[in-house]
């Protein structure tokens, strides 16, 4: 299986007059027209998924469906396993529901993407990962993934992606 983790576009700063519950803050139209640029070259660069979950909060949500509409691929999938109090082992029970022969896209939040990078790479989970905002990872397993077992693909940063120009 390969997993790709995309960390949700560039949002607002957090403003509790503005949104008293940060999960609705949104993505800026800056973030919005950055991450549209940012799929189309993933697209190009022939990074490809089967599935698209993604964190029930509104910024990480409103990024996998500029991922979605941007492939072509349907509505993505909301889970509380990207959301808040992710964990590996959430992550894994959420991917236990897909063919270990599958891709699946994940898009979540700092640090938490981070973390699961560092744990599906390295068995002492201490991998030191940065995502950027619009960043993509890539890590691919031999059938199920398992902690410890992945093999980093790829570290994509935003500004490289948008220098595309897909």
């Amino acid at each position: 299986m390969d997993i790709i983790l995309i960390r949700h576009a560039e949002a607002g700063d957090r403003d509790a007059a503005l949104y008293p519950n940060d999960d609705l803050r949104p993505i800026t139209p800056e973030g919005r027209k950055k991450q549209t640029t940012i799929a189309r070259a993933m697209k190009k660069m022939g990074v490809a998924f089967d599935h698209l979950f993604t964190s029930p909060l509104d910024r990480a949500v409103q990024t996998a469906e500029i991922v979605a509409e941007v492939y072509g691929a349907g509505a993505p999938v909301t889970s509380d396993a990207l959301g808040h109090g992710c964990t590996t082992q959430a992550v894994l029970k959420l991917l236990a529901r897909v063919p270990s022969d599958g891709s699946v896209a994940l898009v979540g939040h700092e640090p938490d993407l981070s973390r699961l990078a560092a744990a599906f790479i390295s068995k002492s989970g201490d991998a030191a990962i940065t995502l950027k905002k619009s960043g993509v990872i890539g890590i691919g397993f031999e059938g199920a993934p398992e902690a410890g077992t992945g093999a980093l693909l790829y570290h994509l940063k935003p500004g490289l992606l948008r220098k595309l120009k897909a």
